[in-house]
């Protein structure tokens, strides 16, 4: 007998087949006055045959087993060739797979793409409408550009770093074109389908999660592109560029815990003096000037991304001439030359130094700072590039608020004496 306590038993599998079936066959149960088609019963026994052959584990019987469920579909097919579309036929198809499925070590997997495919299949005037009338041609082609850069080009691009000091890395360099034109492609959508205000609010989030360069990288390309959105912009930049914050504690929170409790009260204080300049330099207006409208204009163009990569590029060998001569015993050197494009690398190394007793902790916070600073001198260049001052200006002096704080809370607030409270107060 089968066991039935065990989330691994065969009969937790056919449970999960028999449902699949039940689910997908109450999305295609025939209309009164309709067609006839295959239905809920139908689709029980399908799941319940594919189930079965997934416990047999035998291909030829499985085999016979999948010839014969195709047999009765298009038998029934055949008996009523007033019907159009081939969907419930296809649907039966897969619910033998996934049934099949749900009696194997991927019976999560199955469950999930059955739940996917009854999704599918019940939504169909709401999927047509979208498909016909909330996305236009355009915008149809610009996802495919996208996603070709994404699953078809990328995968394609040689792992490994080539040229002097290892400074090309392919798919390095083609992961920032690709953020970078992420940024237009989901600001874009974003804006369309949840409003100006919201939607570029939370682009500036996303934008901040996967990479504050590239961000700030899009974003300024968009500004070039409208510059009636300059001011909007900044504000949501200087969010984006905020959030870097409390990203970098998370990251060294992995490594070091230490760093990460030194480190708080300074990277707190800059996040939130970057939040204020935000609402002070870029405020929000009564008019509403929306970035949709004013910004966000294309969802996908590939030149300004391969133009701000080949920047990336130059850099990046900027960055390995500059640490192959100035050598790796300067802790404050390198981080600032490591920061000048990305800071997660050397936050995770400064990390590794602390935990390993190699660094005090003042001075990790120092090198992360810096590296925070370099890197936003960078970005302050590239915001450069959207030839506006309304934006540019403000993205400055935003990040001039943001690090005076951060340096002002170091002095104040000494980080090896927040680490001393933190363990007292552990202690205790």
């Amino acid at each position: 007998m089968p066991d039935l306590t065990g989330p691994n038993s065969p009969v937790v599998g056919f449970i999960l087949a028999l449902t699949i079936g039940f689910i997908v066959g109450r999305t295609r149960e025939p209309e009164p006055k309709g067609p006839p088609r295959p239905g809920m019963r139908d689709f029980l026994i399908v799941a319940l045959l594919g189930a079965v052959a997934g416990h047999l584990g035998n291909v030829a019987i499985a085999i016979a087993m999948f010839g014969g469920t195709i047999g009765a579909i298009l038998v029934m097919r055949l008996q009523h060739p007033e019907r159009n579309g081939i969907t419930t036929e296809l649907a039966a198809v897969a619910t033998f797979v996934l049934g099949a499925l749900c009696l194997t070590a991927d019976r999560q997997l199955g469950a999930g793409l059955g739940i996917v495919l009854a999704a599918i299949l019940a939504e169909r005037e709401q999927l047509r409408s979208f498909v016909r009338n909330a996305i236009s041609d355009r915008e149809f082609i610009d996802t495919l550009s996208f996603l070709a850069l994404i699953f078809i080009i990328y995968p394609l691009l040689p792992t490994g770093s080539y040229g002097p000091f290892g400074f090309f890395e392919p798919r390095k360099i083609w992961l920032f074109v690709i953020l970078v034109s992420g940024v237009s492609y989901v600001g874009y959508f974003l804006t369309k389908f949840t409003g100006g205000e919201r939607g570029a609010l939370l682009t500036a989030i996303v934008g901040a999660i996967a990479s504050t360069t590239a961000y700030t990288t899009g974003i300024s390309r968009v500004v070039a592109d409208a510059p009636e959105g300059a001011v909007p912009a900044a504000r949501y930049a200087l969010i984006a560029n905020s959030i870097l914050f409390p990203r970098m504690l998370l990251l060294v929170a992995v490594v070091s815990p230490t760093l990460a409790i030194a480190a708080s009260v300074a990277f707190a204080a800059m996040m939130l003096a970057g939040f204020a300049a935000a609402i002070l330099l870029a405020p929000v207006t009564r008019k509403r000037s929306s970035v949709a409208d004013s910004s966000f204009r294309n969802p996908f163009s590939i030149r300004p991304a391969l133009e701000f990569g080949v920047i990336f590029t130059i850099v990046l060998l900027v960055t390995r001439v500059a640490k192959h001569y100035a050598g790796y015993s300067g802790q404050m050197v390198v981080s600032a030359i490591s920061g000048l494009v990305d800071v997660d690398a050397i936050s995770l190394t400064l990390a590794g130094f602390v935990q390993a007793g190699t660094s005090a902790a003042r001075d990790a916070v120092i090198g992360l700072t810096l590296a925070a600073g370099v890197n936003a001198i960078f970005k302050s260049a590239i915001a450069r590039t959207s030839h506006a001052p309304a934006f540019y200006l403000r993205l400055m002096a935003g990040f001039v608020i943001m690090f005076a704080v951060g340096a002002a809370a170091i002095a104040i607030v000494d980080p090896a004496r927040v680490v001393g409270v933190v363990s007292q107060l552990h202690t205790n």
